[in-house]
């Protein structure tokens, strides 16, 4: 059969161990590989409701959801967290509006800040040097955000982080409120915290105002299957119906809103059998993981950290996070969700049994007693500061006169683009931002792993205005 895009899928899912999203790993959880999935393909027929005039049976489906996140509203979402994102700024900023923004935000929220004339006041994440990994947004930065900007309309983080850091959201939502101002969290990777008390409390319980989820990266639904919560009265459920439909689909898929629903149930009436194969296998492969000698398991406290990412430093080690994702590939046919220059993210879900967990276990294990101490390396993620910056106006950069200019002309020049390391797709220069010294070491260092520049006979490019 001539279909190339088809042949490698299959071909994939059958001989890969996936350490990475979606999380239903090629249908393996929740009988998904004896489902009639086309059956389930539908539209706005009689009696199957519309999702954006939801009166009947997609209403029903998403009480049931707000009730097992713990939200006052969900709304399902079939175009990822990316419409979320979009839908919880736009729903909460007018034109000409401030957002205090968490730097290490996914790159839809600059989406948002474009199509919506917003203007960003940047906050940054705390930096873990021992991890070279960004950490949480603490309270006091949220404070000092909003002391010195009263006029935001609100602020959105993301926790967890792609890496698992978890911030402390109950005293962040005290400050915001504080101040009366809305709270959005980016949560996509959190979707699983309904799982137990292994992980840690999702942030629709703990006072934040609008919460995203995306049910494919850490839960068995189809790819940019993902949810928004309304957890307060601050932003209304007609106001988020209202912009969701600008920005999302007008045909919502039937089968990723009907498999959503199928999760949660299959989630309720199945936590013991998943508590004894997935969760409770995951904890003692991580107490295993914790013997490694060169490679470290990055690790933190129940609600300060997400135990489902698998964070494998090689910051001691000689070989580096893009090398060891390599190996594990190439001699064990197991993908990492993202590698890095001093780690690698492997993402684990309740699609793992015990024996997916031993498989990466053994494998880690191998390549570690080959390794040899090497403390040295070059930190990725040191370049943020834990300053308040405002930002430039992005919709006024967007559609701006812009030029690709070569990299080493642009030393105090301002981006037109986001430049991001991808994944996870965090920018390491934001639209508008001046380009320093330090962000051009960084292009020319990792220019083959960005998106948002161009190489053109091995000259760099960047996009300014």
């Amino acid at each position: 059969m001539n279909a190339p895009l088809y042949n490698e899928l299959i071909a994939y899912s059958n001989s890969k161990l996936a350490f990475h999203m979606p999380g239903h790993k090629f249908g393996s959880i929740a009988d998904l590989n004896k489902l009639n999935l086309s059956s389930l393909d539908n539209t706005e027929a009689m009696g199957l409701d519309n999702l954006y005039e939801a009166e009947g049976i997609i209403k029903e489906a998403m009480l049931l959801m707000a009730d097992f996140y713990g939200a006052m509203d969900s709304v399902f979402l079939t175009n990822g967290s990316t419409a979320g994102v979009i839908t919880s700024i736009l729903a909460t900023c007018n034109e000409g509006d401030e957002l205090i923004v968490a730097r290490n935000s996914h790159h839809s929220v600059w989406s948002a800040l474009v199509l919506g004339g917003i203007r960003p006041i940047y906050i940054s994440p705390e930096y873990v040097a021992k991890d070279d990994i960004l950490g949480e947004i603490t309270p006091e930065t949220v404070r000092r955000a909003f002391k010195a900007y009263p006029r935001a309309k609100g602020i959105i983080i993301v926790s967890p982080t792609y890496e698992g850091i978890v911030s402390d959201i109950k005293a962040i939502a005290e400050v915001v409120h504080e101040y009366d101002k809305v709270l959005i969290v980016d949560e996509a990777h959190g979707a699983h915290f309904v799982l137990g008390n292994c992980f840690p409390i999702s942030s629709t319980r703990l006072g934040a105002d609008l919460v995203i989820n995306s049910m494919h990266k850490t839960l068995p639904a189809l790819t940019q299957s993902a949810l928004i919560h309304i957890c307060s009265h601050r932003i209304s459920y007609e106001k988020i119906i209202e912009t969701l439909r600008m920005v999302q689909t007008s045909s919502p898929s039937y089968m990723m809103m009907g498999l959503m629903d199928y999760i949660r149930c299959y989630i309720l009436e199945h936590h013991v059998l998943i508590k004894k194969q997935y969760v409770d296998e995951l904890v003692h492969m991580r107490e295993r993981l914790k013997e490694l000698r060169m490679l470290r398991l990055v690790d933190r406290a129940l609600q300060a950290y997400d135990i489902s990412k698998v964070v494998i430093s090689t910051a001691n080690a000689n070989i580096s996070g893009y090398q060891l994702a390599t190996i594990l590939n190439k001699e064990y046919s197991i993908v990492v969700e993202a590698a890095l220059e001093t780690y690698v993210i492997l993402m684990t879900t309740m699609a793992d049994t015990r024996e997916t967990l031993h498989r990466l276990e053994q494998a880690l294990k191998y390549i570690d007693s080959c390794l040899q101490y090497t403390p040295v390396y070059e930190s990725i993620n040191s370049f943020l500061n834990n300053e308040v910056v405002v930002g430039e106006s992005t919709r006024s950069i967007h559609y701006s006169e812009k030029k690709w200019e070569v990299l080493d002309k642009c030393d105090g020049k301002k981006s037109a683009k986001n430049i991001m390391l991808y994944p996870p797709g965090i920018p390491i220069v934001c639209i508008g931002e001046v380009i320093q010294a330090k962000h051009i070491y960084m292009i020319r260092r990792f220019k083959n792993k960005l998106q948002g520049i161009k190489v053109v006979d091995n000259e760099i490019l960047l996009h300014i205005v």
